[in-house]
């Protein structure tokens, strides 16, 4: 298992989840990276979104083609951020129409004050782990473009 990396998080409260590895990593095979945001409108909303994100949590230790994964979040802005490496995209679009999170999907839509951040990228085994401040740093960049 690669280390940890540390960084900076000050953009999250409380901190991410340490990353969770669940897959043998080749360093210099092509891995599909992910990661996305989701603006929750009120404080209601919470306790129901981070009781969904735990059935969410338990889902994807064990799905298919799934090569690690952090969540993260800014309790005070409502935000809440996914970080996760996959095999291929397909593993992924699996894992996004299956169970519990297709059910938060439709759960959740209303409940968004904005359009949700989606941003694939790919990166080779030896960037494992991804990096929330280069993650985020996509987030924004992806944001701004979709708002020109």
């Amino acid at each position: 298992m690669l280390p940890y990396r540390t960084e900076p998080k000050s953009s999250m409260f409380p901190p991410p989840t340490r990353w969770k590895q669940r897959a043998a990593v080749d360093p210099e095979r092509e891995y599909v990276a992910f990661t996305s945001c989701f603006f929750l409108n009120s404080v209601r909303r919470v306790p129901a979104f981070v009781a969904r994100s735990r059935h969410i949590m338990k889902q994807v230790d064990t799905a298919p083609g799934v090569v690690g994964w952090s969540l993260g979040g800014n309790l005070f802005k409502l935000e809440f951020y996914t970080l996760s490496a996959w095999l291929d995209a397909e593993s992924l679009r699996r894992f996004v129409r299956d169970d519990n999170h297709l059910v938060a999907l439709h759960e959740f839509e209303r409940d968004l004050r904005r359009k949700s951040i989606f941003v694939y990228y790919k990166v080779l085994g030896r960037e494992l782990p991804l990096s929330w401040k280069d993650a985020l740093a996509r987030q924004v960049r992806n944001d701004q473009q979709g708002r020109t």
